[in-house]
């Protein structure tokens, strides 16, 4: 039934209006190098680990795109995607690709798109409109109108030079800053964090909401028109005091906060399982670095999956890398702001070993090197 107020709107028209490729760049993860009408991407379904980008568009016989996902046999079209990423009903979803579609009942509506269009090909190299817009978002967040954010970043224990260092910034929401397409949607007011390679480029930016309820999803991603998503961000950090180890975390905001205790730090982008790809330009970085990697891995079944699916997939590449679980069901954000002295429970790489387990005055880490818990 129509909730008292609710536009109805012809499912027709919605999907008419969608433009599903750049919706599943929004709300999926794109495939890493996929270009063109044989793009892929991973299952956007929860808890379908799907290491191989699985995910295909075709139009059915209505001339409606409609995704599939080849290995796990997931399929629907624009409407069943937003129900499977933002847990709305399928009325609200509706109602939710309306309104992002420009379609509001007291308006005209907007053209539907062509059905002979094309999905946009993926960028192999990041359009200078990303970087304006972190340049644009961090100087938001250095006037009067950032200082929530500013505020919300310092109790996450996230320092002004980190915030410098990395241009840290804030996307106070498309109504109060336009943006090209293509960009994050800015549904909400969101904390932007820029992306870099190894070598310190800027390659990516993601938007964080502060309110994921309201805006219907945690992240937001520019569209692969516009860059390719790497997968993996290295922070910028000026001061590194343990060379030795190189701290892989879940999501950019704990990798800063790892750079900021002066670990190398990679943080691993978007909620799908890593695949060999990601462990072998891992292992290559550490391997350029000479430093051993040590995941971070969230107490939860998600980070254990992470860590069961990276492990193995770095031994390949012969590397021995550590995991550490934080205590308490924190991650690492937490861990951080209510321990100081969390950096000192890292294993050291050089540390002797006994029969598998670490030789130390620490009860805390005496487990093997591949399995600490806090």
């Amino acid at each position: 039934m129509t909730a008292p107020g609710r536009a109805r709107w012809p499912i027709d028209q919605v999907l008419e209006r969608t433009d599903l490729s750049a919706l599943l760049d929004e709300l999926a993860e794109p495939a890493a190098g996929s270009m063109g009408r044989g793009r892929k991407w991973h299952c956007p379904m929860p808890y379908h680990e799907d290491h191989r980008a699985s995910v295909t568009m075709f139009r059915d016989r209505t001339g409606h795109e409609r995704w599939r996902c080849w290995s796990g046999d997931h399929r629907g079209d624009a409407i069943d995607l937003v129900v499977a990423t933002t847990g709305r009903d399928r009325a609200e979803a509706i109602d939710w690709l309306a309104n992002r579609a420009g379609m509001h009942p007291d308006r005209p509506l907007p053209p539907a798109r062509p059905r002979q269009s094309r999905a946009p090909a993926a960028a192999k190299v990041m359009d200078p409109l990303v970087a304006r817009y972190v340049q644009a978002c961090h100087r938001v967040l250095g006037a009067s109108a950032g200082r929530p954010l500013r505020e919300w970043l310092h109790a996450r224990g996230i320092t002004d030079a980190t915030i410098t260092a990395n241009l840290i910034g804030v996307d106070p929401g498309r109504t109060m800053m336009r943006r090209a397409r293509g960009l994050p949607y800015g549904a909400e007011v969101a904390a932007t964090f820029p992306v870099y390679g190894p070598g310190g480029a800027l390659t990516y930016v993601q938007a964080r909401y502060l309110d994921p309820d309201a805006a219907g999803r945690k992240y937001d991603n520019p569209a692969a028109a516009l860059a390719p998503h790497p997968r993996l961000g290295f922070p910028i950090t000026a001061n590194t005091t343990r060379p030795d180890v190189t701290l892989v975390c879940e999501g950019m905001p704990d990798a800063l906060i790892a750079a900021q205790a002066g670990f190398q730090a990679v943080g691993l982008l978007g909620a799908q399982t890593p695949d060999e790809s990601v462990a072998a330009r891992l292992a290559n970085h550490a391997g350029n670095m000479g430093t051993q990697l040590v995941l971070v891995c969230d107490p939860d079944a998600a980070g254990r999956r992470v860590a069961d699916a990276l492990i193995p997939l770095l031994d390949e590449c012969g590397h021995d890398a550590g995991v550490v679980t934080p205590p308490d069901g924190l991650d690492l954000n937490d861990w951080a702001s209510r321990c100081p002295t969390w950096p000192d429970h890292i294993p050291a790489p050089d540390r002797p070993e006994r029969d598998g387990a670490l030789v130390d005055d620490d009860p805390v880490e005496r487990r093997p090197l591949h399995e600490v818990e806090l």
